[in-house]
């Protein structure tokens, strides 16, 4: 609607130019102005769909009518009907009679139309067509750099954003880092471990910060038996980013027991805690303590933590010490308890965008909902207490 009344004066204006252009031109005018007023009735009337026909009636395409064309376009598209929008952008680029600067903003129109149908390769025959026009440049490549995103072509993404930041000086790395790490991945997937390294290496040359990047370079060196290797790779997302730590526990836990140093992983367990009492360090430091020094040990370290940082991991791991102890009548608490903190962590979202807040149950490196990269994180399962 906004848009149908930003047309209002555009019609207005085509009008009054048919007018003064010549005695034919006044007497169309006035069918224009009639057809001008029935569309702002069915505009006032609330009937946006009989105006949208009146306007495009009243709007023969020449250059001074372009943007009532182009206006129309956009609105056909926000309101979902591609199809049309499509129509109307790609009609007024097979005119001959426009300005340079009005067919290169319809090609612009028509290759956003394209981008919403998921016309991937007409639009990006577009904005390669519009990389040329120092006008459109920035815009084309972004728009290249989403369709390269969606079609998994990683390469060209890197190529068409390394461009984009020297042209508007707006860094790319973090994005840029990710699209190493996917090359990686499918290298990884070819069993191409060199070339996987060489593209996590240039993951972190890009962003020295990309956790992803040392999450996967410690999954290949543990693969390849080296876990001294991947216990310094997996240290690595602690300090460049602590909210990733929970994805690194458990490897490193592995990588520790195959060395046959767990002192020394539990020493590190308790140094982390000491910085993080969110539920996936509480429960593996209670673990390995269980393991390593006995039953009473793990308890108290339990019931001391949960106290001050009460988290459902940590719950259930006191839960499933104490039932381990007997299963006699007196326990039938505890056994609902557990079912229930297990039934509450199975259902529970596991990771939230920092970003657009969108929650989902597994880690996605790209929001689904925002598609900005590194913005979701797992949750921290920790119930702050409060001061009252």
């Amino acid at each position: 609607m906004e848009l149908l009344w930003l047309l209002l004066p555009i019609a207005a204006a085509s009008g009054w130019w048919a007018a003064q252009r010549s005695p034919m031109g006044r007497n169309s005018a006035v069918v224009r102005n009639a057809d001008y007023f029935k569309g702002l009735n069915y505009l006032i009337d609330d009937q946006p769909d009989q105006a949208i026909e009146v306007f495009t009636r009243m709007a023969d395409v020449d250059r001074d009518t372009a943007e009532i064309h182009l206006a129309l376009g956009n609105l056909f598209r926000r309101r979902g009907e591609v199809d049309r929008a499509i129509h109307i952008h790609g009609s007024l680029i097979t005119r001959t009679h426009l300005t340079t600067d009005q067919r290169q903003r319809a090609m612009l129109e028509l290759g956003e139309d394209y981008l919403r149908a998921g016309l991937f390769d007409r639009a990006e025959e577009l904005f390669q067509k519009l990389l040329a026009q120092p006008d459109h440049t920035i815009l084309a490549l972004s728009r290249l750099i989403h369709i390269f995103q969606q079609e998994k072509d990683w390469r060209q993404a890197i190529a068409h954003s390394d461009r984009l930041e020297r042209i508007s000086g707006e860094s790319k790395r973090r994005q840029t880092a990710h699209f190493c790490c996917e090359l990686a991945e499918e290298a990884n997937a070819r069993h191409q471990d060199d070339e996987a390294r060489t593209w996590l290496l240039d993951a972190l040359a890009r962003d020295p910060n990309c956790t992803r990047a040392n999450l996967l370079l410690g999954r290949s060196a543990m693969r390849a038996g080296d876990y001294r290797a991947a216990i310094t790779a997996f240290q690595a997302v602690e300090r460049q980013d602590r909210g990733y730590l929970p994805e690194v526990i458990t490897p490193l836990g592995q990588c520790h027991n195959a060395l046959g140093c767990l002192n020394e992983w539990i020493a590190y367990l308790r140094e982390v805690q000491e910085r993080d009492h969110g539920g996936r360090i509480t429960d593996a430091l209670a673990e390995w303590l269980l393991r390593q020094e006995g039953e009473e040990v793990a308890l108290q370290f339990l019931e001391r933590e949960l106290r001050e940082y009460p988290t459902l991991l940590g719950l259930r791991r006191l839960v499933e010490i104490k039932l381990a102890r007997g299963q006699g009548a007196e326990y039938a608490d505890l056994r609902a308890l557990h079912c229930i903190s297990t039934q509450m962590l199975n259902s529970a979202a596991r990771y939230r965008c920092d970003h657009c807040g969108f929650v989902v149950k597994s880690l996605h490196w790209c929001c689904p909902g925002c598609l900005q990269w590194s913005t979701i994180k797992p949750l921290p399962d920790l119930v702050m207490k409060t001061n009252a």
